[in-house]
């Protein structure tokens, strides 16, 4: 007689499948709680909100019922880390120790991935020579071999800023299609082939959105067709889906584009190059102009319709004329050559692009401008997603599931339900941490900083950072809400401070990470993407100092953009919007500092606003039990006894033994 399929409870119960396989199993009474609500929505083809805390196991808390319900699935990740952990290690896992026998692949980018035309491009301009060149391409050779989807993951030895493998990859603009030589062998076809066979696909949230705008267009899908769709690391899909269903261009890829037409109609015979070269006199003098219109003044803007009508009649209709030039051109559309005829269909889509993004799409779509070093990118982005989430996802997919360490503001979804659209009838819960932040952690608020809009804060602020870290041995992570206040801090303390002091921009993101864990007593400053997405269990981060509350920034055009949106349909942008957002954020920088049971931690915030505004008590009720102190002394006995001066929320109150008590801002 045949062994009975487990159940949901089956494998994570106490003393279930799990806790009997995995010598180090811990029952998490929120992880089970997880998985059984996630397959009541499978079941009931609902859409789920799920706040697992820090510790709950979300991933098998998702993985186990995903796989159960033997369904079609699409796990889909906001960093590839978490993308490649599920794949290389929790499937394989559960299928070693549970039983739990599916079948499943990985999908990134299709820039990750290497293309052979170009391979086989690259290597026929190689010499024989015993250069570090001609070793890459035998390592690279040797790869080849044994890969199954050359993925540049599976490459220790490339960097992540190597140019090399800009030369390899598989990007969708130079992809010669069917007419491609190599098409039989394709490693991108390869991985499709198998995606379509697998039972469970892990993708990231660009990927996942950069399809779902390319099923909007009815061809051309990466990911094959679904029921049900798990996001984890859900906190960033409005943002990255923000990205995806709008339109962008950059000069860099205009001038790319230049530069290939160059190259490849210089080696093609038959090819009339003077008006070739017109068009692409006219497109350089275009960009020139364009450049040259955003030279001064802000990094980044919004573009009212007066202005983009000036960018239509001026510099962009400049290089939307010299685009068109080439793509109409008789003799260069007469050749045979698949390269070129790629080249001509994406000079074609840019002018087209140009035009769509200098177009006014009204209310929901903001025009904005934003300008880098090297490149100045044109944007038409929406500021409400949630129609289109309803129309190409909901309405599409059976079950769709958001979770996160970070999801709920004071104890509610109703911000993160306004902002992705989800309906009604969508299931949702709150699933505790498994972690003890009454005694694994202290949040420390200090008295009598001024305000961070005076002036004076940010070098109080140093003097702060400094008491701290004396008292935590460094240990610690500064995360900034802007440079101007790291550069300021960074510049009081850098010769004042007896550990090492990592700096954001001195080195990749990467490095300073790996940098940061082996010195045990280092202290990193960082800002932006430093909020979230930072794995640094252990002792060496034990202080974790936030700046300000980390509101974004209504300088930021979109999120400028949406402020004006909500308030002129009556609505309070503040409270809706801003401090929910916020909130959010001040989650994801905590979740940096309890990575797991064993860790113990400071987290200070400099911004009194917490303590004195009306607002400061959401923030502190959207944050665990944590014991709150104002009195520097209390970090040292905290690490030295543990955190038995101080009492977690006790009747609404936060209660410190060592004084008086310090009732919650009203």
């Amino acid at each position: 007689m045949p062994t009975p399929y487990p159940t949901v409870e089956d494998v994570l119960r106490a003393g279930g499948i799990l806790a009997r396989s995995l010598k180090n199993f811990e029952f998490r009474p929120s992880q089970l709680r997880m998985a059984l609500l996630i397959e009541e929505a499978i079941k009931g083809e609902k859409p789920a909100l799920i706040e697992a805390g820090t510790g709950t196991g979300k991933t098998f808390g998702y993985l186990v019922p995903v796989i159960l319900s033997n369904k079609k699935s699409v796990i889909s990740t906001g960093t590839k880390n978490l993308q490649e952990q599920i794949y290389l290690k929790d499937i394989p896992l559960l299928n070693r120790t549970a039983g739990l026998k599916t079948d499943s692949v990985m999908m990134k980018g299709r820039e990750n991935y290497l293309c052979l035309h170009k391979y086989h491009q690259y290597i026929s301009q190689t010499t024989l020579l015993k250069t570090t060149r001609a070793e890459n391409i035998d390592r690279l050779r040797q790869w080849l071999i044994k890969t199954e989807f050359a993925d540049r993951g599976e490459i220790p030895w490339l960097g992540d800023d190597d140019t090399l493998w800009n030369l390899l990859s598989s990007s969708s603009e130079q992809c010669l299609g069917s007419e491609c030589p190599d098409l039989d062998r394709c490693f991108l076809g390869r991985l499709r082939a198998r995606a379509a066979k697998a039972r469970i696909i892990i993708v990231n949230h660009h990927l996942f959105f950069a399809d779902m705008k390319v099923k909007r267009g009815g061809f051309g899908e990466i990911i094959p067709r679904f029921q049900v769709a798990v996001f984890d690391e859900a906190h960033t899909v409005e943002g990255i889906a923000t990205s995806y269903l709008g339109e962008s261009i950059s000069t860099r890829q205009i001038t790319d584009l230049t530069a290939d037409l160059k190259r490849e109609t210089a080696r093609t015979r038959g090819a009339e190059k003077g008006p070739m070269k017109r068009g692409i006199d006219s497109i350089q003098a275009g960009i020139g102009l364009l450049r040259g219109a955003f030279e001064k003044g802000e990094e980044k803007g919004r573009l009212n319709q007066k202005a983009l009508a000036d960018l239509g009649k001026g510099p962009v209709g400049q290089v939307r004329r010299g685009l068109r030039s080439i793509y109409e051109n008789p003799d260069l559309a007469r050749l045979k050559s698949p390269p070129v005829q790629v080249l001509l269909d994406r000079a074609r889509e840019m002018h087209d692009l140009l035009e769509e993004i200098l177009r006014h799409r009204g209310e929901n779509w903001l025009n904005w401008f934003e300008r880098r070093k090297k490149t100045l990118i044109l944007h038409s982005s929406p500021l409400d997603i949630s129609g289109w989430m309803t129309e190409l996802l909901y309405q599409k997919v059976r079950t769709v599931v958001f979770t996160s360490a970070t999801l709920a503001t004071n104890g509610s979804f109703d911000y993160i339900r306004s902002r992705l659209g989800l309906p009604h009838r969508t299931l949702q819960e709150i699933c505790p941490s498994h972690f003890h932040f009454e005694t694994q952690t202290l949040l420390y608020i200090p008295r009598g900083l001024p305000s961070p809009a005076s002036p004076h804060f940010g070098s109080r602020a140093a003097e702060e950072v400094l008491e701290i870290l004396k008292r935590t041995d460094g240990r610690g992570l500064v995360l900034f809400t802007s440079y101007h206040n790291l550069s300021v801090v960074h510049q009081t303390l850098k010769d004042r401070l007896p550990f090492t002091i990592y700096r954001q921009g001195q080195a990749p993101r990467s490095v300073l990470l790996d940098s940061f864990r082996r010195d045990l007593h280092s202290v990193l400053f960082a800002t932006g993407s430093f909020w979230q997405g930072v794995d640094v269990p252990g002792e060496a981060l034990s202080c974790l100092i936030i700046d300000k509350l980390p509101f974004e920034s209504p300088g930021e055009p979109i999120v400028g953009a949406r402020i004006d949106s909500i308030r002129s349909r009556g609505g309070n942008p503040f409270m809706e919007y801003q401090i929910p957002s916020a909130i959010i954020t001040l989650k994801q920088g905590l979740g940096r500092l309890i990575r797991k049971g064993s860790d113990r931690g400071i987290l200070a915030v400099l911004d009194v606003r917490i303590m004195t505004s009306r607002y400061g008590r959401f923030f502190l009720e959207s944050l665990p039990n944590i014991p709150l102190t104002h009195d520097l002394s209390d970090i040292g006995r905290f690490f030295s006894r543990g955190a038995s001066g101080v009492r977690p929320l006790e009747n609404g109150s936060w209660k410190n033994r060592t004084g008086p008590n310090h009732p919650r801002p009203s």
